[in-house]
């Protein structure tokens, strides 16, 4: 079978200068994100926690709330693992949240101590700034930085838009997202919604009837209509303390921002769930390394192919007004009819070369399941193996595709019209 190279190139905001070549695997903080700085295990609790991370997959560290003690640490150990981060200081510049910020700037001195460091790709500026002061001096920040360090990546993370227990207190509205992005500019659209453990979330419905969906589906309206990726927080390990926290549910969130055409996957958090309390392997650490291996397979179709719609069955929030205008109806779908099966979604997606592909995911975290999802036309369906990448044919002439799907399992078909030649599909990045 002929193999077709075609060409991908890197992504991002076109009015910011930091552009991503490949798909981003990371975590809110390698370490306990609330060490105390006296700690005299502080450095080797780090570094063991750093190479742990690397060894579960991530590509990417962040720096939430560290200390200078953890950071100094983390840098070194990133150096020399080759893994990449994104520093923080909150003592010298950036806040987080409504409550934590630095009263006296001096982010440039900073980025001058640490332009020696490649590991060091971006500065952490601001984690959910909420009100337009924090959105303003973010702004201001992000084009120090960028002004700076043209290639590094300025960074920030939005605070959830639709979460109810943030509008109870705040009155976060959706237009929250759209402020957020046009005073902020941000280089990547990244945001974070942790729900398991949530009133929304129950063990029967399980996210049924989360907003998590409908934050999803905003965010990725907001992004698209910016020209910025999307990145996604998701929720690793059990911030709520419900009775029983699976790494299923990990994967089904993760999953989930794939579906919505999410180009990097952000990790809330490693600590106590892939590195324990010492910095070696926590519970989910062999979990995380499978999945990270899955992703980086995928990673380089993901990163060629856009999100058109994304369909859900109606176990979904059924009657709720705030998914409309943020899902699309079966009849919308280019490629598919009839019914979903219950607890499915689906997402359509394209690459440049007019190239369709199929996102489905078994949205139940408990369950292992056969899924069929029917066809408009007679079709070739390729899957995108995540042991190597490739594109093999697993369906000739069909009107359907049948699949078994572990729980919170998402699998990446590309459809071809069954009287067209086949071809297999591989991506080159071009820059």
């Amino acid at each position: 079978m002929e193999k077709k190279y075609l060409k991908r190139y890197p992504i991002g905001n076109p009015r910011r200068l930091w552009k991503q070549d490949y798909y981003r695997l990371s975590t809110f903080s390698p370490g306990c994100v609330f060490f105390k700085e006296d700690d005299p295990n502080a450095v080797e609790k780090m570094r063991r926690a750093v190479k742990t991370c690397a060894d579960a997959g991530f590509n990417l560290l962040e720096l939430g709330w560290a200390t200078t003690t953890q950071s100094d640490a983390a840098v070194r150990r990133c150096e020399e693992l080759g893994i990449d981060i994104i520093y923080q200081n909150l003592r010298r510049y950036g806040g987080m949240g409504t409550g934590h910020k630095c009263e006296v700037s001096d982010l440039p001195g900073v980025m001058n101590e640490y332009r020696k460091w490649k590991s060091v790709i971006g500065y952490y500026i601001w984690d959910e700034p909420l009100f337009a002061e924090q959105m303003n001096e973010t702004r201001r920040l992000m084009d120090i930085c960028e002004r700076e360090k043209p290639d590094g990546l300025a960074f920030v993370v939005a605070i959830p838009s639709y979460n109810t227990s943030f509008t109870w207190q705040n009155g976060l509205f959706p237009q929250y997202f759209k402020d957020y992005a046009d005073v902020i500019d941000p280089v990547v659209f990244s945001f974070d919604y942790y729900p398991v453990g949530m009133k929304e979330h129950d063990r029967v419905r399980q996210l049924d009837e989360s907003l998590m969906w409908c934050d999803l589906g905003l965010a990725k309206k907001v992004a698209d209509e910016h020209d910025m990726p999307l990145w996604f927080y998701y929720q690793g390990q059990n911030l709520h303390h419900v009775e029983e926290f699976i790494f299923p549910m990990v994967r089904l969130m993760m999953n989930a921002g794939a579906l919505y055409g999410a180009k990097g996957l952000q990790h809330y958090t490693a600590w106590e769930s892939v590195v324990d309390i010492d910095g070696g392997h926590g519970e989910f650490f062999e979990d995380q390394k499978a999945i990270h291996a899955e992703f980086r397979e995928l990673g380089n179709t993901l990163m060629a192919i856009e999100f058109k719609r994304v369909i859900h069955d109606a176990s979904l929030l059924p009657g709720s007004p705030y998914i409309e205008g943020l899902a699309a109806s079966i009849q919308e779908s280019e490629l598919l009819e009839g019914e979903l099966p219950y607890r499915t979604s689906v997402s359509e997606h394209e690459d440049a070369y007019g190239n369709k592909y199929l996102m489905v995911l078994n949205r139940d975290y408990l369950r292992e399941t056969d899924l069929t999802v029917s066809l408009k036309a007679n079709s070739r369906v390729y899957e995108v193996s995540k042991e190597d990448g490739e594109q093999y044919v697993v369906a000739e002439n069909a009107k359907e595709i049948k699949a078994h799907y572990i729980p919170g399992e998402m699998k990446l078909f590309r459809i071809q019209l069954a009287e067209e030649e086949a071809y297999q599909i591989e991506y080159v990045l071009d820059k």
